[in-house]
């Protein structure tokens, strides 16, 4: 069993896992044997989770993590598994398989990742291999994973903690599959990096090509239905809400997609068509349609978007104030009065064209 800070296995009396029975190494073993001597598989002991055979080399920073048993975030998340496992004992193997059995937050998530992503072609214990072999040599996707989770857990408030976002929210991990992938179009694996995009838009619902360029500390918030397209580009710090769609405007090659600066803040359900720049800490409103760049910590709101306003925040991604009773919602419909088409007029043209 993985420890914390390198610590006797053996949970003690007083160990926050005294409550749950301990478990013997032996039940591990590819064979087990009953009261009355009989074989039979571990299935019976614990649910069967695909583990990779990937044993990495060692790594400098991992291995500065697994010495000094500094990685607060890994050990905020293993904490956190001993006190879910203590409050809900039927999640205690599924807690165990996905997050105390690893000695490192990348392990772990390839587990997770790999058991969320097979299929019959696709095996988890190839997919797990994938993951870790990438992740550990990989100095930026390791610190990327740890800002994503941070911004998760800061910037949701459905998300209860580091561990809920590692095992159960889809926009993170489909953001972390995204930058595995990316990694793998960097090295010339060009279809296994579209493979990977092809199976997390079928689980997850979200659509991120291999190729885009992404920063730290994202959210996707909910995920569902967010498409970023091949050449888009987004800056550090953004949160992203459900729905969002950064698209290309029709069958164009070459650099067609958006940009989006550090700290802004795409509400849901917004689209954002050609090469068009959004500038750093701009807020777009739920709902908008973006054909033109749009100024640094500006406010842009409507179909087509218009400017409406500028925010004080340096970044508003992080604050998430972007609820309909501010200010700047309620001057939309002021903003664009007039802009609807003549109802009577359109009508007149029909009645028109039926007499045609």
């Amino acid at each position: 069993m993985a420890c914390i800070n390198n610590e006797n296995c053996k949970f003690s009396s007083s160990s926050s896992f005294s409550k749950l029975p301990l478990i013997d190494s032996r039940r591990f073993s590819t064979v087990e044997y009953d009261e009355t001597g009989d074989e039979f598989p571990i299935e019976r002991v614990f649910p069967v989770y695909a583990r990779g055979t990937f044993t990495p080399e060692p790594n400098p920073v991992l291995l500065e993590f697994t010495i000094s048993g500094y990685d607060p975030i890994w050990n905020a998340i293993r904490e956190e598994a001993k006190l879910e496992a203590e409050k809900e004992p039927i999640l205690s193997s599924f807690l165990y398989a996905s997050i105390l059995s690893h000695d490192y937050l990348e392990q772990a998530l390839g587990f997770v990742l790999a058991n969320r992503l097979q299929n019959p072609t696709l095996l988890a214990t190839q997919l797990m291999d994938i993951f870790c072999n990438v992740m550990v040599h990989d100095r930026c996707i390791q610190s990327s994973i740890r800002l994503d989770l941070q911004a998760f857990k800061e910037r949701d408030p459905a998300c209860l903690s580091y561990s809920s976002a590692l095992l159960h929210l889809k926009g993170y991990l489909a953001l972390q599959v995204y930058r595995v992938a990316h990694k793998l179009l960097i090295q010339g694996r060009e279809l296994l990096a579209l493979a990977l995009q092809s199976r997390v838009s079928e689980v997850f619902g979200i659509d991120i090509h291999p190729a885009a360029r992404i920063g730290e500390g994202i959210l996707l918030d909910h995920g569902t239905g967010v498409v970023i397209g091949e050449t888009a580009v987004i800056g550090d710090r953004v949160s992203i809400l459900h729905g969002v769609t950064l698209g290309g405007t029709g069958k164009e090659t070459g650099d067609r997609h958006p940009k989006i600066g550090d700290g802004a803040l795409l509400g849901a359900c917004v689209t954002i068509l050609g090469n068009i720049r959004i500038g750093a800490g701009a807020m777009v409103a739920a709902g908008s349609l973006v054909l033109k760049d749009v100024p640094s910590h500006s406010m842009v709101a409507g179909n087509p978007a218009k400017l409406i306003g500028f925010v004080d925040e340096q970044d508003p991604s992080l604050t998430m104030e972007h609820d309909a009773t501010k200010e700047f919602f309620r001057n939309v419909a002021v903003a664009n009065r007039g802009t609807m088409p003549n109802v009577s007029g359109v009508a007149e043209r029909g009645d028109i064209i039926k007499r045609i």
